[in-house]
């Protein structure tokens, strides 16, 4: 699995946590596995574009550096 890969997959799992979460009205919960799930996507799409590591937490600051990549994510 390649480290974009793996990223992915995560995201996707705390995403579906997330969706799990809000159906029982743990918003916080929600809220956090969200962002969670963003930062891992962004992630996901830096390393898939040839990043060879990617650091930090910020969704606002990872979405800049994707948007290096791709102009849809400055949008």
């Amino acid at each position: 699995m390649t480290e974009a890969a793996r990223w992915l997959e995560q995201a996707r799992r705390d995403l579906d946590d997330a969706r799990f979460a809000a159906s029982g009205a743990r918003w916080n919960l929600a809220c956090f596995l969200s962002q969670q799930a963003a930062e891992k996507a962004l992630k996901a799409f830096l390393y898939a574009r040839g990043a060879e590591a990617v650091w930090g937490h910020s969704v606002a600051e990872l979405s800049q550096e994707a948007a290096a990549h791709d102009a849809a994510f400055g949008a």
